[in-house]
């Protein structure tokens, strides 16, 4: 009978959920000699969790738990225990399996190696551990940040310091920084240093140096419209553009107006902005030769062609307060033109005296023009 009791006692205590043991010495598992309080020769198993909520309180069933969710995350801990049910050396491994970050938060006013809360980092884990204090204290411990703290290194323009990953270091394979159409901006008061690490003499307000000490070629600007001998320049915004400093002035490379010719001059008002049917057409910036005729005939009025914002292309003056030709016939002009394209000539007169005769002249009507100096 005592035998039996003994066997069904002992039974019921194996299936018990809550039954203490307590013993001196230590415990081995599938080891004769345990040299620890627990020594086990074998695997070890802890709960592994999986979760992709964003917003998750860490419990006492949870070892290792994995976040695969699709934001940032917060994760809170337990607060701590005093007296009975105080969980000093409790262990939570916390993996971030995304790009987002998930940021854990120890029960105020409790800390983790004394701040409030601690981030992990995409793809990177923590391992924490309780001390076991209560209150205001450091009750948990970070063991570690990263896959290991072994692991991390820095190289080709980075530099490490503890676990800090900085800029700075030397570059040590081909670097090709793609923008994919954001912009990358240098601020501040500092340099742009190229071939040198010192700022030299009189670039005090320079924003890039090039220093190539005393070989040629150090600067290579290719944009289309380089060619042999040409200067850089600028407009009037600094957008630079290689062009020539003079060209052939004067040589047999005039370029005639377009459209077709008509009598501005037809109303009986004066005033300018009347259409005369032409245009030129400015292929580069900077100066031109412009030479024009033509033969009006009419009494004391002025009559003039220009291009707006530009300048007079041919101008006459009244000379005769009866019926004449308006002179002189033949004239030059030297225009500025800051912007290529397109350009309207326009005309004008100061009063309402129709021209007996318009563009009767020999040779008819002409204006050409001839770029010779950027």
């Amino acid at each position: 009978m005592f035998k039996t009791s003994t066997k069904l006692i002992l039974a019921m205590l194996a299936f018990s959920p809550a039954v203490v043991f307590a013993q001196a010495g230590n415990i081995g598992v599938n080891t004769v000699n345990p040299g620890s309080t627990m020594d086990i020769n074998g695997s070890l198993a802890a709960n592994y969790s999986s979760v992709n909520i964003a917003s998750y309180n860490l419990t006492s069933s949870d070892f290792h738990v994995s976040y695969n969710g699709s934001s940032d995350a917060v994760f809170s801990l337990p607060p701590s225990i005093s007296g009975a049910g105080n969980f000093k050396g409790r262990i939570y491994r916390i993996n971030n399996k995304t790009n987002f970050t998930i940021t854990v938060n120890a029960a105020a006013p409790e800390t983790i190696n004394g701040s409030a809360s601690i981030s992990v980092p995409a793809n990177q884990s923590v391992e924490l551990v309780s001390t076991g204090l209560t209150g205001a204290n450091s009750t948990w411990e970070r063991l570690s940040v990263g896959n290991s703290v072994n692991s991390i290194t820095a190289s080709n323009g980075l530099t490490l310091s503890g676990t800090d990953v900085k800029l700075g270091g030397t570059l040590s394979q081909a670097t090709n920084i793609v923008t994919a159409g954001n912009n990358l901006s240098i601020n501040g008061t500092g340099k742009v240093l190229l071939g040198t690490n010192t700022v030299p003499t009189g670039a005090a307000n320079a924003k890039i140096v090039v220093d190539n000490g005393t070989t040629n070629g150090a600067l290579q600007i290719k944009d289309g419209t380089q060619q042999l001998g040409y200067v850089l320049t600028s407009d009037a915004n600094g957008l630079a553009t290689w062009s020539s400093t003079v060209t052939t002035a004067f040589a047999n490379n005039w370029t005639p107006y377009t459209g077709t010719l008509v009598n501005p001059y037809t109303a009986t008002t004066g005033g300018s902005g009347l259409n005369t049917g032409i245009q030129v057409t400015i292929s580069a910036k900077g100066w031109y030769f412009f030479r024009c005729g033509i033969a009006i005939n009419s009494d004391c009025n002025d009559y003039f062609f220009y291009i707006n914002g530009i300048g007079d292309v041919w101008r006459s003056y009244c000379g005769s307060v009866t019926a004449a030709f308006m002179f002189p016939r033949d004239q030059n002009r030297v225009l500025y033109f800051a912007v290529p394209g397109t350009y309207t000539v326009l005309a004008g007169k100061t009063n309402g005296v129709v021209p007996t005769s318009f563009n009767g002249g020999n040779p008819s009507f002409y204006l050409d023009f001839v770029k010779f100096q950027n």
